[in-house]
């Protein structure tokens, strides 16, 4: 692409959604507090005899310790790889994590597959959703937007828009990478504009619903008729 289109890819970072992320922080604090009550009070509720309750505290909370310490030293761990801001700009898309390091997947780095059959861009589900996937350095790499490992510190707002600017600035900049029509699908994109496309969205949502529906009456339709043949 020349260089008026590199002028106008202008960067987009990431933008922290609040209201999310002290939701986030504040459930997630009470969750940790409320099962480390549980496991603190767990020799109290099964023990019903003191002498009991002494042998099984002279065992059990000194492990627990432990784990706690080890718990402790692995937050402290994953937590200096936390991304901090996600940037896409026209060179590819840049992690910046608590650490200072910067993971980056340049479209200059992308390749494509030696077989004429197999998308070089595509997706893979993980965790009832889809992840976009990229042929890099001979390597298969998962580009993340899911906003997880972010989300230990902050939670990211406008993730949706940095991967349709990351699809979009493949298509821009590496034109003869080729993109699975799937991937538009699964994301909802507008090819032709890059925007969401709410019109997708909402057709494919009203069917879920639909099948949801129909399921439901089928069930209570069988339910119904069990219950008939039974009395």
């Amino acid at each position: 692409m020349g260089e008026d289109v590199r002028k106008e890819f202008l960067p987009l970072v990431s933008k922290t959604w609040w209201f999310m992320t002290w939701l986030t922080r504040t459930f997630g604090i009470l969750l940790l507090l409320v099962a480390f009550l549980l496991v603190l009070g767990l020799p109290i509720v099964l023990s019903n005899k003191v002498v009991l309750f002494i042998i099984v505290a002279i065992l059990y909370y000194p492990a627990l310790a432990f784990g706690l310490y080890r718990f402790i030293l692995y937050q402290k761990k994953i937590r200096k790889r936390v991304v901090r801001k996600i940037v896409v700009d026209d060179l590819g898309i840049h992690y910046e994590r608590a650490d200072g390091t910067i993971d980056e997947i340049l479209y200059s780095n992308l390749e494509k597959y030696y077989f004429s059959d197999e998308y070089d861009v595509s997706v893979t589900p993980r965790r009832k959703t889809y992840v976009l996937q990229v042929y890099e350095n001979g390597s298969v790499k998962e580009v993340d937007f899911d906003g997880m490992e972010a989300g230990y510190s902050s939670y990211i707002g406008n993730l949706k828009t940095l991967r349709r600017r990351y699809i979009q600035g493949i298509v821009y900049f590496r034109p003869d990478v080729r993109i699975n029509p799937w991937v538009y699908d699964v994301y909802y994109i507008n090819p032709v504009d890059f925007t969401f496309d709410h019109k997708k969205f909402w057709i494919a949502l009203g069917q879920t619903f639909a099948i949801m529906i129909v399921c439901c009456l089928i069930l209570g339709a069988i339910m119904l008729g069990l219950v008939k043949w039974l009395f």
